[in-house]
């Protein structure tokens, strides 16, 4: 097919030479377009060469219900370019660092701690965490810091309190790092509930939220399945956060409102195990329970940026840009408080 056509007109050309002037013009610009659009030019980009640095994931919260203590992940940045293997990336694990947490003055050493030396009261803990199936634990040699084993097995250890502030120490290979957070007052949602969006088969988790009259404050949702799946296991191993998981109040600050999220998935899930399930929906059968969290500011701004460029990825339109983090001393990652409320919704039979 031609990439251009001149509609016919009968008119005889001698009689008309504006006429052929103004087809001359046409065709000789027609070709200059086609030929400079043949022309290609190939570009270097020298992408600069980043020392490697120290990334924190670490995580501290409360909800009543469960004591969940802190943990904190603790590894090196590495080249994008960079060849990955499983020995690569454990290679990549920051090992022998003094962590410490402080709250009220008290200082709460912690304890580094793999796999094989975690009782497996806890591998739940640790997966949820991690955001991966216990099953998946057993992969990969994960090594984390937390309180020490005795006190995990005593259950006399440290978990967080809303309103309280927790600071994050750590030494490695002779640096400092430090950084704060805060577990903001828990604020409960009204209500929590299903609504169908395609008909009566699918659809997506609604709730009502009000919002307290000071603003700053800032939430994050969560939600996993717990109704069986066809090989009679949970439908979600661990809470899983959708996208946009995390808000402010900047618009709703004080106010009562309705919102939804749809049904996320867990990292490299994006496929569904069972043919009967549809992607981002809930079915009526299931039974979700949903993890609301207040957090601080400065975990919102970072959520939502990483969140963003997360879903960004591999894009060549998408807009560089730097996530934002509150570790100082050079260390990359985020020290987060989470302040939770969970909440159920019933499936029907």
């Amino acid at each position: 097919m031609p990439l251009y056509s001149i509609p016919y007109t009968f008119i005889p050309l001698y009689t008309n030479s504006n006429y052929i002037k103004r087809i001359l013009a046409v065709l000789c610009l027609l070709a200059a377009i086609h030929f400079f659009s043949g022309c290609e030019k190939e570009i270097h980009i020298d992408v600069p060469e980043s020392g490697s640095q120290l990334v924190v994931e670490g995580r501290i919260e409360s909800d009543g219900i469960t004591k969940t203590p802190p943990f904190v992940l603790l590894s090196k940045s590495t080249g994008y370019f960079e060849p990955t293997s499983l020995s690569a990336l454990e290679a990549l694990f920051v090992h022998n660092a003094q962590v410490t947490v402080t709250v009220d003055n008290i200082d709460y050493p912690l304890e580094e701690l793999c796999l094989a030396n975690i009782d497996s009261a806890f591998i739940p803990l640790v997966a949820d965490f991690l955001g991966i199936s216990q099953d998946d634990l057993g992969l990969f040699n994960y090594c984390i810091y937390t309180v020490p084993i005795a006190d995990l097995i005593s259950g006399n250890y440290l978990s967080g309190v809303p309103g309280k502030t927790y600071s994050l120490s750590i030494l490695s290979e002779g640096k400092t790092y430090t950084a704060i957070t805060k577990i903001s007052e828990l604020v409960k949602l009204d209500s929590v509930w299903y609504k169908a969006q395609i008909q009566d088969t699918l659809g997506f988790t609604w709730a009502r939220l009000t919002d307290p009259v000071a603003i700053g404050n800032a939430y994050r949702w969560f939600s996993k399945r717990i109704n069986l799946n066809p090989n009679g296991e949970p439908k979600d191993a661990n809470f899983i956060a959708p996208f946009g998981s995390a808000f402010d109040d900047k618009f709703i600050n004080g106010k009562s409102f309705d919102f939804a999220y749809d049904r996320g998935h867990p990292p490299g899930g994006e496929t569904e195990e069972f043919a009967d399930e549809v992607p981002h929906y809930y079915k009526p059968q299931d039974t979700i329970v949903v993890k609301f969290c207040t957090i601080d500011m400065d975990v919102y701004r970072f959520l939502r940026i990483y969140e963003v460029d997360v879903n960004n990825a591999g894009s060549p339109f998408a807009s560089p840009s730097t996530i934002p983090t509150n570790i100082v001393g050079g260390g990359l990652g985020l020290w987060a408080g989470y302040g939770v409320t969970y909440d159920t919704i019933y499936g029907t039979k």
